[in-house]
């Protein structure tokens, strides 16, 4: 995949803008029913806080404060920001949308995609600014695996007439970067499932819903909407994770 589109770069820029006090987010519930479709535009969501200096966050879902059960958030650190040292319960993994995020063990650019297992620890900042998508507390207890995929390490990919996909992560949950060759009906066997999307570039249109750069959407399983791609569109997709 090529790098990010200006979308990515304007967002973190609005994020710079934005003058907050850093603080803890209190117990909340946000997106917390898997139960339900979900859908968020990031155009319209309003930077939060979070308790380190320089660094803020555009919540998805979240079940919990700080000690969450569960979140998805887009995260924004401006140059030589930090977090304290701290350990993922039930793991974390991390896309980056721009700029460079790093921690002790090593330094992840644009289009990087990370999982860091149950149990790991580690201090991550960023020298020059960057911009994430981060899910934390939703591995399976079982899972030991470090994945570090940069945008130009080689990943399996299936390529054919309607889409190329890079494959991230081929487990009990499925992981991708799709890009549309052409217009096309996602496989409903995946939304069947219950599937994450966040559109990277381009349009994803559903019954009379579109969704355009910078939504994120969350299908239950069992939902049996239609999801149709736009040739060019670029998607981070996730499935097979949301079964209840």
């Amino acid at each position: 995949m090529k790098e990010m589109n200006s979308f990515w770069q304007q967002l973190y820029a609005q994020s710079q803008q934005v003058d907050l006090d850093n603080m803890p987010v209190e117990h909340m519930q946000l997106n917390h029913d898997l139960a339900v479709d979900a859908a968020i535009s990031l155009r319209q969501s309003p930077w939060l806080p979070s308790p380190a200096k320089g660094i803020k966050r555009l919540l998805l879902e979240r079940e919990g404060g700080e000690k969450t059960l569960r979140a998805t958030s887009i995260v924004a650190y401006q140059p030589n920001s930090q977090f304290a040292s701290h350990t993922h319960p039930m793991g974390e993994e991390f896309f980056v949308l721009a700029g460079t995020f790093s921690d002790q063990y090593g330094d992840y650019p644009t289009g990087s995609y990370v999982r860091n297992p149950p149990g790991s620890s580690h201090k991550p900042f960023s020298r020059d600014g960057c911009l994430i998508w981060v899910k934390l507390q939703q591995f399976a207890p079982n899972d030991s695996q470090h994945v570090v995929l940069s945008s130009g390490q080689q990943a399996a990919n299936i390529d054919d007439r309607l889409c190329n996909r890079r494959i991230l992560f081929n487990d009990y949950e499925k992981v991708e970067l799709l890009k549309a060759n052409q217009d096309f009906v996602i496989d409903p066997a995946w939304s069947k499932q219950g599937i994450e999307i966040l559109v990277l570039q381009g349009q994803i249109s559903s019954h009379k819903s579109q969704f355009n750069d910078g939504h994120w959407l969350r299908l239950a399983a069992s939902n049996s909407r239609v999801l149709t791609v736009k040739k060019s569109s670029q998607l981070l997709i996730k499935y097979q994770h949301l079964e209840l």
